[in-house]
């Protein structure tokens, strides 16, 4: 079972503790009105978004400021959740393999039979900005070995530390509680197991299987900014391929100084502790962070096709491209402000180029690709006034101009949610988000348009990962991508910093019915 139609994966009730395993039940059908049996599909996409494939041993990642926001911590009620953490965070690289391992089973649409035309991957494939989780993202998608460890090969050097000097309670620990020391935050209160041997399995280089399917990337804030918010520079780079890691902001920093400079909006910048306490770690050169022409020259690089990107965006460090499918071109926008800020905007050059595209006559009908949804396209910083940047009001004007545009599929938010851009019958589109491979509910979805009697329908779906939901299933073979993939999902049903009264907020993720199998109805276009 992949696809939702056919049985959902849901959360039960949780016990004592809070913790809630995962269960098996029926499967949602599309709502709204069905196409005729004459409607013919025009263009087939799997959509897949915020894979954030991440190097968790990288003393570049501030996992530390996390803990503020846990639900036992006196300051989580003046600070929401920080996503700087997250205990499934260690099997990014198995669950991205499963989901692969899923998509190839699809090949063709749930409700026609066109066969699947491309599958898109919209920003967020890694967590950290860095070289070394481009690399095996890129790996993860075309096929091949692929090792997801770094530093000392012969250990872990994450935050779970076996060492009792180096143990801390804020983190999950699954390998266990060190002799002499309290059981981790994590296990104690919030229900989480103990999993022996984890942190050795999820570091063992395995076989990728790579998608069968033609596949199209997207950039996005996580793949451009050091932990998704602030522009590198010389001493992040330092950080990340260094043999120090930051293990407490130390006395001196107040926590307002430590949180001022990471924010939606830039300037964005991390904070700079002297009075911090520091831990060895392995350096690695691998974990360089990615220059601004890295992410194109690798997509064109000999081993791969460009996957959207051309020999321009190269040349000119760009990520921005369209691609002609059949009676349908994709835009693919890049929306990251490299200013600093995890919310977006477009360079001026980028807007000025969507337009030109927008105003050729030759393609039929318009889909927009992008990491960041409209609503987080406020993002307007930018440090050099002559570098202005394009904000969410003027591109919707721009946008609701074009009637053949007829979907933007995006992420960010990491949940599933669909929403009508414009006004029915008149002019606009439907934006359809889609959950991340990192929180619940780890989703693809499934994008199927239709021309139908002088009309567009979109029939979306969404699919599940083909993984164990049992724990003692999951945890039963350690040695196999696909039920560490099931661990991670179990994991992300059950995030502590998402826990309010022994509500699981995060639910929200998965959509309302509406945001999730559903034909989606446009009648604006004028059709020949």
């Amino acid at each position: 079972m992949s696809s939702t139609r056919d049985g959902r994966i849901v959360r039960s009730q949780p016990n004592e503790s809070g913790w809630t395993d995962l269960e098996s039940v029926a499967g949602e059908e599309l709502l709204g009105e069905a196409p005729s049996n004459s409607a013919l599909a025009i263009l087939t996409l799997i959509h897949i978004s915020d894979l954030h494939i991440c190097d968790a041993q990288s003393p570049a990642r501030v996992e530390l400021m996390d803990r503020f926001a846990d639900p036992h911590h006196p300051m989580s009620e003046h600070i929401s959740l920080v996503g700087a953490y997250r205990a499934q965070e260690l099997m990014t690289a198995q669950t991205l393999e499963t989901m692969v391992q899923t998509v190839n089973t699809i090949k063709t649409g749930l409700f026609s039979n066109r066969a699947i035309d491309a599958v898109v991957a919209t920003g967020d494939v890694t967590d950290n900005a860095q070289s070394n989780e481009l690399q095996w993202y890129m790996t993860l998608m075309d096929g091949g070995e692929v090792h997801p460890d770094s530093g000392d090969l012969s250990q872990w050097e994450g935050v779970a530390q076996k060492d009792p000097t180096s143990y801390d309670r804020s983190y999950w620990n699954p390998e266990g509680t060190p002799e002499g020391c309290e059981d981790d935050y994590p296990r104690a209160l919030y229900g989480l197991p103990t999993v022996p041997g984890l942190t050795d399995a999820v570091r063992k280089p395995f076989t990728a299987a790579g998608l069968s399917h033609t596949w199209l990337a997207t950039h996005g804030n996580h793949d451009a900014l050091v932990q998704g918010t602030v522009a590198p520079d010389e001493r992040l780079q330092l950080i990340a391929t260094g043999a120090v890691r930051l293990i407490d902001i130390g006395s001196d920093m107040d926590l307002q100084e430590a949180f001022s400079g990471w924010g939606m909006v830039g300037p964005t910048k991390l904070a700079d502790p002297s009075g911090g306490v520091y831990r060895q770690t392995s350096a690695d050169q691998r974990r360089r962070l990615n220059a601004a022409d890295d992410w194109a020259k690798l997509h064109l690089s000999c081993e791969h096709e460009g996957h959207g990107l051309t020999e321009a965006n190269a040349a000119a460090g760009t990520k921005y491209w369209f691609k002609d499918l059949g009676d349908v071109r994709l835009i693919s926008l890049d929306t990251v402000n490299i200013n600093g800020g995890w919310q977006g905007s477009l360079d001026e050059t980028q807007f000025n180029w969507m337009k030109s595209v927008l105003a050729d006559p030759s393609p039929k009908y318009f889909t927009l690709l992008s990491h960041h949804p409209l609503h987080a396209l406020f993002n307007d910083y930018a440090p050099v006034e002559a570098d202005r940047r394009v904000a969410i009001e003027e591109l919707t004007q721009e946008l609701l101009k074009h009637n053949r545009i007829i979907a933007w599929l995006a992420g960010h938010d990491h949940d599933n949610r669909v929403k009508y851009i414009g006004e029915a019958g008149v002019n606009g589109f439907w934006q359809i988000m889609t959950s991340s491979l990192i929180d619940w509910p780890q989703q693809g979805r499934l994008v199927e348009i239709l021309e139908d009697q002088g009309r567009v329908v979109i029939a979306t779906s969404l699919i599940d990962h083909q993984s164990p939901i049992e724990l003692d299933e999951a945890m039963s073979n350690l040695e196999s991508p696909v039920h560490l993939a099931g661990l991670s999902r179990i994991l992300s049903a059950n995030h502590w910093q998402r826990r309010r009264d022994n509500e699981f907020h995060v639910e929200l993720a998965a959509g309302e019915v509406t945001d999730r199998n559903r034909f989606l109805w446009i009648d604006s276009i004028p059709l020949d």
